[in-house]
């Protein structure tokens, strides 16, 4: 008997919302925006940590750099040498995939008449394997390039195609100037950069095309290094390695601590993933005031809804209808109409999201259970906003609601 005036009182409700198809979605309109907002911004938030999750991924989540820093007086014994890479090198052993200064730069490159301008990234060897580095032709920098300061350069895929129009320009060689020598390079290797459409889009058009050399190469052995470029082992972690590290630096050049920072990309991610979280977290809450506006509409309908029909009310009650059964018709009435507000709301959302992630070329992350809170939510709120238009029509004295014109 329960289940049936159960049923009765939703079958009564959709057909109250359908009869007044206008009224109704100008009521769910305040839901629809709120929840459409609620569910977009909140999967925005996700997709861009899922984003930039992948851009940390490809710059190497256990990477980290460590520089000189806050030197009143800077000393030549301050800067990091072959020796000092060295002895790096033998007390860390294994905790280190990868230890090379951080140097890189830039020259401009003519080829048949045709000029770009070029970064060169100083790098060790084994770089390709602590990096994801999709080679099209030939091969990376090997240790044999690093013992003889060789003077080969492995180009991306644009660079190769803007100076020679081809991709496949092994054996070739270009001409740049560093330190203002004119240096012939020979391209041992030609590489398909792989990057992510949001970091593209953060970053905007680059003006250099990008390349790798040798880091023994652009500089004579005497030279020191501001900066070191570091890759800890999967194995080891990297706060605790590059705590240890820092001292280590710290107690060979004769410094404190405080005047190197090893500065890691989890630490930047971590970052900006607080950053975008706040943001979200912040346009959200903002995003469903909305929310309330819309339960402040329903109510708004559900009273003028309980005066429309104050006959009707009568004539239940004179029928033998309890308070209850009244107060439930109204609240699942209020209810129906705000949890379709939501689930038309939650769709406009969602596809709102997806065509901005089309748009932009990045993959939308929608979590399942933003949406099951959202659509509860929205019922929630019918239910608050609905209850007291609801109990209104419940205590209806049935005489005077018969009386009712």
């Amino acid at each position: 008997m329960f289940k049936i005036i159960w049923l009765e009182n939703i079958k009564i409700a959709f057909q109250s919302i359908l009869s007044n198809k206008m009224r109704s979605l100008l009521t769910m309109l305040g839901i629809i925006i709120g929840i459409s907002s609620v569910i977009a911004i909140v999967s925005i938030g996700d997709s861009m940590k899922g984003a930039m999750n992948d851009i940390y991924k490809g710059i190497g989540k256990n990477r980290a750099y460590l520089y000189m820093y806050r030197m009143d007086e800077v000393r030549s014994t301050d800067f990091f040498y072959d020796e000092d890479l060295e002895l790096l090198e033998e007390r860390f052993g294994d905790k280190l995939s990868y230890l090379c200064p951080s140097e890189s730069v830039q020259s401009d490159v003519t080829v048949n008449k045709k000029t770009i301008k070029l970064s060169m990234d100083c790098i060790n060897a084994g770089f390709d394997k602590v990096q994801d580095i999709k080679m099209l032709y030939g091969r990376m920098i090997n240790q044999n390039d690093i013992d003889r300061k060789s003077k080969s350069v492995v180009l991306e895929q644009n660079a190769a195609v803007s100076l020679f129009g081809i991709e496949n320009v092994i054996g070739k060689t270009i001409r740049v100037k560093i330190n203002n020598n004119l240096e012939d390079l020979l391209i041992i290797g030609v590489y398909k950069k792989e990057q992510s459409p949001i970091l593209a889009l953060l970053q905007g058009p680059s003006r250099y095309e990008e390349s790798y050399i040798p880091y023994t190469m652009p500089y004579p052995s005497s030279y020191g290094s501001s900066g070191l470029d570091i890759f800890v082992n999967e194995k080891y972690s990297v706060d605790s390695v590059g705590d240890e590290f820092l001292s280590y630096v710290a107690n060979l050049k004769h410094r404190e601590k405080e005047n190197y920072m090893f500065y890691t990309a989890q630490e930047d991610q971590a970052s900006v993933d607080g950053v975008l979280g706040g943001m979200s977290l912040a346009v959200a809450a903002i995003a469903a005031i909305s929310l309330l506006v819309g339960g402040i509409g329903i109510m708004n309908i559900m009273l003028v809804s309980v005066t429309e029909r104050t006959r009707e009310i009568g004539i239940k009650k004179a029928l033998g209808a309890r308070t209850n059964d009244v107060l439930f018709q109204f609240i699942i009435e209020s209810a129906a109409l705000s949890a379709l507000g939501g689930i038309v709301g939650t769709a406009l959302g969602i596809g709102l999201v997806m065509i901005g992630g089309a748009i932009i070329s990045i993959p939308i992350v929608v979590n399942p259970s933003s949406i099951i809170i959202a659509v509860i939510f929205s019922m929630i709120i019918g239910v608050f906003f609905g209850y007291y238009p609801a109990k209104k029509a419940a205590k209806a004295d049935p005489i005077e609601s018969l009386r009712y014109e």
